[in-house]
This record gives C-alpha cells, structure tokens and sequence, in this order.
C-alpha cells in the first residue's frame, strides 16, 4: 500500500512510516491489514490500545485457529502484544473431568494434536501466562481488569459486551486473528463502540416480571428483540439494587452472554447499575429508540420456544455442563451450598447426572482453598475443568449423548438443553427432568 491519497482513513506519520515498511517488512503487513480493516469500517483514524488484549482463539484446530506459519512469522520477527493478553478457555483435553468413552478421547487426540506447540506459539506473542485461559479474564483472580474508557481490541462476545457494559471499557467484537494483529501493531480503528455516539441506546427495554429473571433467559429475550443494537434496560435494579457487588456482577455477565449469543449485542446499559447510565440516565436514549416490555409471559414463551434436539426427545439426561461462561468464585460457592441443601432434603449422597463444573484455572485453585466447599461438590461427585464445553460438541462428539445446562449460550451452539438454575438442581438431584415421559 504505497498510495497513502487514496486512503479515507487519517493516518499518522508514524503509521505511515510503519505502513511504508520503515520499521521492517512484517510491521508492515501487520499495518496495512489494520488499515484496511479500518477502511473497511470506514473509521476516521486509528487510536492507540490502552488495555490488554483478550482472543477468542485458544484451539490448534486446523482451518479454524490461524495458521502455525503466520504466528512463526511473526515470532521470527521479534513481534509479541505490546500488553500481555488471555485467551479463551483451553481444549477439554482433561479427559477425566468430562466423563468421555475411548472413542471421544482418540478424536479428541486427533483434532488437537498440534495444541502443545500453539500453546508455546502464544505464550511467544504475549500470553499473560499459560493459565490465562478464560472467558472470564477481568475476574480478579486471573488479571485482566480493564478501567474505564479503555481502548481495546477484543474479540470474544461475551467478554465484549461485558467490558463495555459493566466495566465502561471500550471495544467492537473485533474478528479472530485481527484482534491479535491490532494488538501487535498497538492500533485499532476509531469506530464502532470506541465512539460516544455510537454508545446511545436505540431501545428502552422494560423489564416488568414478577421476580429477578434467569440471567441468560432474559439476556437472550433481550438479544433476539434488538438484534445487534445498544438497549437501555430499566427494571432491573428493583432486584438487583445498586450496588455493583458480586452477586449483580454474575448477574450481569450472564445476562451479557445471552444477549450476544441471541442476537449480536456488543454494549447494554441497566439504568441505576451500569456506569454510562449512573452517569447520564436516560440521556443514553438516541432520539428515535423504541420500546419493548419483557414480562414473566415474554420468558415463559421463549423458554417453551426451545427445540428439543435429542435423538429421543424423552431420554434421561446423562450428563449435565454449568459454567458456560466460566463460573466466578462467588458462582462456585452458591452451587456448592445448593447441591448440598438439595442433597440433603432428598437425603441422598451423590448426583444422578454426571456433572461437569467449568472456571478459570485460578478461580478452581482458589475454590479449592475452600475445603468445605471443595469437598461438598466432589463428595456429590462433581468434577471441575478449567477448558470449555462448547467443544465436546464439535465433530459431532456428543451427537448421541443426553446433556443438560443452565448456559443458554451452550444451548445456542448445541444440542444440549437449557433449564434455569433452579429445575437444574432438581434434575441432578432426581435424574429426571420434570414433566417428561
């Protein structure tokens, strides 16, 4: 790209000279793909990256993580992140954690068998450490705590709308592999939800039920009405009250991924919670936004909307996978306390259903301080991993299995079958789901 008057984009003369190859030739590709990137969202200019990166591509799956021969190149030419970043949650390569046959296990052996040498390849490029794999990264365990109006360039949906919703970071659900690219040069274009204007609510979403809904229910109510725009959501704080402790901020991480898995929803904003609606009210509201109630019917008809995808839509269900997202530990200890209390009412010892608890490695370690905890949900026979179920799925690898959840994004990508919290305890406990033949 040596003809800088035909670019739309503003650029630097820094940037120029890198785009001119003055900095060396792989700088050089890595500019030109950022500006063309920038071109192709028709951005005014490129601003600097203020805070880590997080990718969504933790895989060595050919065809889907970037190719081994560009990251060697860049390697080879010295590059890395100018900010360590996190990663997506690992591979389920914990075979014993997921319950899986031999069969399971040799594909799985099969489709990552480069894993070991990406691993190496990213921890070259910045990885903040080889146990920084999460879609939870801002939890203070791991270490990923964007500030406010930070300059990022994520890419993994829930992480996004949770940093600019929650935290009042800035960041586009930028694609795999650009947002390692715009994190290398330390660039990213000026657009999107980098912009004030473009931070304005296009729906006033009233919440009017007749009690705190399930965070990825509602989340993806609220995603399948408004698609890929911004919603102001107010009704919410008569449950959630405002203060933004732990427990709101689960809630509304949750209630994130819903929204970005139903529809594309990057940024959301709760009046009296999030920090541009503490700020500016109802101001966020653009001038011609529209309005939509969600009440417990909204819920229900959605909830009954679901297909079952099971071979036998009657079968019992074998196994059950929570922390899609990634459990916090706040998370860990509530399902540790009701296990436990509905273990004990139907005074019974174990589960009936194989289950498969997911967080943050750090998180895991940290849970395990917890010795009473710990050991309530592994007497009950618990299993924990660090990696991300979403894969077991892959190549049809459970294609014939009976899996339930509480994550209405794993439900989305799957063919498991979602139910809130509360059914869920009753099936682990009971091994049937309610109402089924």
């Amino acid at each position: 790209m040596k003809d800088f008057n035909n670019l739309k984009i503003s650029l630097t003369q820094q940037e120029k000279d890198v785009l001119e190859g003055k900095q060396g030739a792989m700088l050089q590709k890595i500019m030109e793909t950022v500006v063309r990137y920038g071109e192709a969202l028709e951005a005014e200019r490129l601003v600097d990256i203020t805070g880590k990166g997080h990718f969504v591509i933790t895989h060595a799956i050919p065809g889907i993580s970037p190719s081994m021969e560009m990251l060697d190149d860049l390697i080879e030419a010295g590059l890395k992140a100018g900010l360590p970043f996190t990663l997506d949650p690992v591979a389920p390569l914990d075979y014993d954690n997921w319950w899986l046959t031999s069969a399971q296990k040799k594909i799985l052996d099969q489709m990552y068998q480069t894993q070991a040498r990406y691993d190496k390849k990213m921890l070259q490029l910045g990885l903040l450490s080889p146990e920084a794999c999460t879609c939870t990264p801002y939890l203070p365990e791991v270490g990923n705590l964007p500030k406010r109006d930070d300059i990022l360039a994520w890419s993994e949906s829930a992480c996004v709308i949770f940093a600019n919703s929650v935290l009042g970071a800035r960041s586009n659900r930028n694609g795999a592999i650009m947002d390692l690219l715009c994190n290398i040069i330390g660039k990213v274009p000026l657009s999107g939800f980098l912009l004030n204007e473009e931070r304005k609510a296009t729906w006033r979403i009233e919440i009017r039920t007749d009690e705190l809904p399930p965070p990825q229910l509602l989340g993806a109510a609220i995603g399948k009405r408004v698609l890929a725009d911004v919603p102001y959501i107010i009704g919410l704080d008569r449950y959630l009250g405002s203060d933004m402790n732990q427990n709101t901020l689960d809630y509304l991480h949750d209630m994130g991924a819903g929204c970005a898995t139903a529809g594309a929803v990057g940024l959301y904003h709760v009046e009296n919670l999030t920090p541009e609606a503490l700020e500016m009210g109802d101001g966020l509201l653009a001038g011609n936004f529209k309005t939509c109630i969600i009440d417990d019917n909204t819920l229900q008809d959605l909830l009954k909307s679901y297909p079952v995808l099971w071979k036998e839509k009657n079968a019992r269900p074998e196994k059950c996978y929570l922390g899609c997202p990634h459990f916090s530990l706040n998370q860990l200890e509530w399902w540790a306390a009701k296990i436990h209390e509905a273990l004990m009412a139907a005074n019974c010892i174990n589960l009936k259903i194989k289950t498969t608890i997911c967080a943050a490695p750090q998180v895991l370690a940290k849970f395990r301080e917890n010795k009473k905890a710990w050991q309530q949900l592994t007497n009950a026979g618990v299993k924990f991993s660090p990696a991300c179920s979403m894969q077991l799925f892959d190549n049809n690898l459970s294609e014939n299995e009976t899996i339930i959840t509480n994550s209405n994004k794993l439900r989305a990508y799957t063919n498991a079958r979602y139910f809130p919290d509360k059914e869920i305890l009753e099936i682990l406990v009971s091994g049937n789901i309610r109402g089924d033949a």
